[in-house]
């Protein structure tokens, strides 16, 4: 979130060091395409016919990739093809003898291939997606081929559960470089952040209240090991084992669960859509009947979603968080007397409270958004409690800190005030805003301009 006429302030080096890693990500990954498809061009193609195959299930993968919420881009048939050409060991016997730079040339091809549908429907894919793919197949690859090729994995390959824990191995280490190459291409956010919140994306082992404690602190228990990542390596080891076992004919049959991994992913984007065009909708009652400034709603959603990626929550808990804080004015609808301009800052702490359950019970009638009900209902609650009682939910405190910042900006006669509101929120005695949150909020601005 952008505030209109609010001075730049000049960014942190590291803020500013950020703001080149995206570019970093997507100079190496055309770098390493160029030279690969260059280098094989010149030599030819080993083994075509494994190229082919796997080139194509990689191309129908990309061409039914899907954008799932928080703007991920993921074709999880697509990705566990070319896990799979860069660990395959033989096809029925013949031993595979293609190296990094084919599967490197192989996927970009076959990555090329496969996003043009989209560009012809004007839907191209973020080049850090494609950047990504690339640097994935290319780092799992150098794992694997030299050592296949030299025969440092013959001891290895005639025990089974040796074999198999390299490959897991493989796998585990590609996923996290690419969690790594993705947190670099999110030069909006901090590293360490970024980098939590692409491991999550990639597990989903724990729900969002087993990690998430009573007082709203990440509990720092393991994410598990059941999400996305773990399907596609699976898909991608199976694919490639049974290739060597049965043959080429074999790929398309164990691409299946690829398929189905697929077929629920465009479900849960299409529920996912419906979802946030029913909460935008909501979001925007309270400005349509005059309760609200024009664009306030927005404006704290954007900033909150942002102060919370500083502080390290996973994307379900982002998605719930957005929600809330675009409906946390919602309960002025049930006032008879509309709050004068929608701002609730100056009213009683007690209103402040009864507005926000107001709120939440509207919400709580949708009968699906019970948690963001909770948030709203909690983001007038001081942080530090005069009885005593623990601190609301760390996406109740990024509400009330946020909405603050806001209604004072859009309040103030100088448009300039930032350092001033946040002087504010930093001097309150009363406990009624979190520090921490405060301190994010303005490494956020500060990033933004």
């Amino acid at each position: 979130m952008t505030t209109t006429g609010v001075r730049a302030e000049p960014a942190a080096p590291a803020t500013r060091l950020r703001a080149y890693t995206g570019t970093v990500v997507l100079v190496l990954g055309a770098l390493a395409a160029a030279v690969a498809v260059a280098v094989t061009a010149a030599e030819g193609v080993v083994q075509p016919s494994y190229a082919l195959v796997f080139g194509t299930v990689i191309a129908v993968g990309e061409t039914a990739r899907v954008t799932l919420p928080g703007n991920r881009e993921t074709a999880p048939l697509g990705a566990a093809g070319a896990l799979a050409y860069a660990l395959l060991p033989d096809v029925h016997g013949t031993v595979s003898r293609h190296g990094v730079l084919q599967v490197v040339a192989v996927v970009a091809v076959a990555l090329l291939a496969g996003t043009l549908p989209h560009v012809a429907r004007g839907r191209a894919p973020a080049p850090a997606y494609v950047a990504r793919r690339v640097l994935a197949a290319g780092f799992a690859a150098t794992l694997f081929r030299p050592m296949y090729a030299d025969g440092g994995l013959d001891a290895v390959m005639g025990h089974g559960w040796a074999y198999g824990g390299y490959l897991v191995l493989v796998v585990l280490l590609t996923s996290l470089c690419d969690a790594v190459v993705a947190a670099m291409a999110r030069v909006g956010r901090a590293f360490r952040p970024a980098l939590l919140a692409e491991l999550r994306a990639l597990c989903a082992g724990l729900s969002p209240t087993e990690r998430i404690g009573p007082d709203g602190e990440d509990t720092g228990r393991a994410c598990g090991l059941t999400g996305i990542g773990t399907a596609v390596g699976a898909s991608g080891m199976l694919i490639a084992l049974s290739a060597g076992a049965l043959g080429l004919w074999a790929v398309p049959v164990f691409c299946l669960p690829s398929l189905l991994v697929l077929l629920s992913f465009r479900r849960y984007a299409a529920i996912r859509l419906v979802h946030r065009q029913t909460v935008d909708a909501l979001s925007r009652l309270p400005e349509a009947a005059g309760c609200g400034s024009p664009g306030h709603a927005a404006r704290v959603g954007d900033l909150a979603h942002a102060v919370g990626v500083d502080l390290g929550l996973g994307e379900p808990e982002l998605r719930e968080l957005r929600s809330a804080a675009g409906m946390h004015d919602i309960g002025q609808l049930a006032l008879a007397e509309p709050v004068p301009g929608g701002t609730t800052l100056n009213l009683p702490e007690a209103e402040q409270r009864r507005i926000a359950r107001l709120g939440a019970e509207v919400i709580r009638e949708s009968g699906v958004l019970d948690r963001v009900a909770g948030i709203v209902a909690a983001q007038a609650d001081p942080y530090r409690d005069a009885g005593g009682g623990p601190p609301p939910p760390l996406a109740g405190r990024i509400i009330k800190v946020v909405n603050a910042y806001d209604d004072l900006i859009t309040t103030s006669d100088d448009p300039r005030s930032r350092p001033e509101v946040l002087a504010r929120l930093r001097a309150d005695v009363s406990g009624a805003y979190d520090p921490r949150v405060v301190e994010a909020l303005a490494q956020v601005l500060e990033r933004t301009g």
